[in-house]
């Protein structure tokens, strides 16, 4: 295959500026939960906050369904035309969701509405991420895989970053009762500008060399499902990858970013602005390191710059909550509250030590996974692999540990941190599993060192 820079900087632009757009979509409802709470829901301060995160979480269950929708698109009729498609419903829900009406005034259908916007995004970002994974490796040298597509990988940090910094901004420029009232609906709005850029940039792209190649040999799948999904083989594969760090590498993500973001606001109680401070601060120092990990994986193999993250993971989680807990609210306030200096850069340390862990797990993940499918059918195997460990099993994260913290009874020593047993469950599976998942660039590496 032939390496043309031009075309190859195109390819990153057009994928990263929408995949960036696509959770930064995707995150807003997650970071404003408990406002979204606060507004369709009865009752107000948080009292429907489980269901919130139900609901927000939902976006997560149709994904694996959403893959194989876009996934059969994008092995049938091109990688372009299906990640066109999905950035356009997930822009058209995020606008949308700015847009719904209170429960004061529609009532119940106010978060039935929510929900099925919520749907829309979870459907339409299990197409965009595999395609854009796959555009990029397509469009790039086998050996610099890895960090080409770390510049896709990146746009996660970057999106929740952006959101944060959008969410801050918007809550500095005007008072609590106005951004509650009013305000939260800006951020949600505003992604329409995003939308329309990356749309027109994405238009100018072509399909990449393996579509092409596949096309005019005649070697498209007609069933690309059905090949994929079809046989044992294939099926113990795909279990392999999700429970041997797929999954793990979700959860850990969501456990550095929601489950810290809640644990402070809600049991340290936390001023709002201040756990957001935190989150954002940990992002931007841990953010270079998701494309980073992703080169590394390009010299060291990507099982080995996995396996490190998965271990820095498992001992992160446990102490930086014990850290949060122990000087968060020692004095234990009911109410909202500050912390000094000190503290506040300790919690931006602890955060940041998940986040690199995060990093380290997720830089290499995308192309991991995307290295196991032959071309005729990639879209497809990769997208429901990724969309089943990273979407559903990892994904419900916040809405676990939050459901076990409020329902499980233990003793008053673990009632706080119960709710980590679902991560590091995960963790522990793949810490025992991933050894033996190489992938074939790993064994490559192996017969030429």
């Amino acid at each position: 295959m032939s390496y043309d820079p031009k075309k190859m900087r195109l390819a990153i632009t057009a994928s990263a500026a929408g995949t960036l757009l696509e959770w930064y979509d995707l995150y807003l409802a997650i970071i404003l939960a408990k406002v979204l709470s606060n507004q369709l829901f009865p009752g107000g301060d948080s009292v429907y906050f489980l269901e919130t995160l139900a609901i927000v979480g939902s976006s997560f269950f149709v994904r694996p369904l959403g893959s194989l929708f876009f996934g059969s698109m994008g092995d049938r009729k091109g990688r372009k035309r299906s990640f066109l498609l999905s950035l356009l419903l997930m822009g058209g829900a995020t606008f949308l969701i700015g847009l719904l009406p209170s429960f004061q005034q529609i009532g119940w259908l106010a978060p039935v509405l929510l929900l099925a916007l919520r749907l829309t995004q979870g459907f339409a970002l299990s197409g965009e991420y595999a395609g854009a994974i796959i555009y990029v490796a397509e469009n790039a040298p086998p050996d610099k895989r890895g960090y080409y597509t770390g510049f896709i990988q990146a746009t996660v940090p970057v999106g929740l970053l952006l959101c944060l910094s959008v969410v801050i901004g918007i809550q500095s420029l005007m008072s609590v009762e106005d951004f509650q009232a009013w305000g939260w609906r800006i951020p949600f709005l505003s992604s329409a500008v995003l939308v329309v850029f990356s749309y027109f940039i994405r238009r100018k792209m072509e399909e990449t060399p393996e579509f092409s190649r596949l096309q005019s040999s005649g070697s498209l799948s007609a069933n690309p499902v059905k090949e994929s999904l079809g046989s044992l083989s294939n099926w113990r594969k795909i279990l392999h990858i999700i429970f041997g760090g797929n999954a793990a590498q979700s959860t850990l993500m969501q456990t550095a970013q929601f489950v810290t973001l809640y644990f402070l606001q809600r049991a340290m109680k936390l001023e709002e602005h201040t756990s957001l401070i935190i989150l954002a601060a940990a992002l931007l120092l841990g953010a270079p390191f998701f494309q980073w990990a992703a080169k590394w994986s390009d010299r060291y193999g990507r099982q080995k710059v996995i396996y490190s993250g998965l271990c820095l993971g498992a001992i992160s989680i446990p102490l930086s909550f014990y850290g949060f807990h122990a000087f968060g609210n020692p004095e234990q306030l009911s109410t909202a509250h500050g912390i000094s200096v000190p503290i506040l850069l300790l919690f931006i340390f602890l955060a940041w030590l998940n986040t690199l862990a995060s990093a380290l797990v997720y830089g290499p993940m995308g192309i991991y996974v995307m290295e196991f499918f032959q071309g005729r059918t990639r879209y497809t195997g990769m997208g429901f692999t990724h969309n089943f460990g990273n979407g559903v099993l990892g994904g419900i994260t916040p809405l676990v540990t939050e459901y076990l913290k409020t329902h499980w009874m233990v003793q008053a020593s673990l009632a706080p941190f119960i709710g980590l047993a679902y991560p590091l469950a995960l963790l522990a599976l793949a810490l025992v599993l991933n050894p033996g998942l190489k992938s074939p660039y790993d064994e490559g590496i192996e017969k030429t060192s």
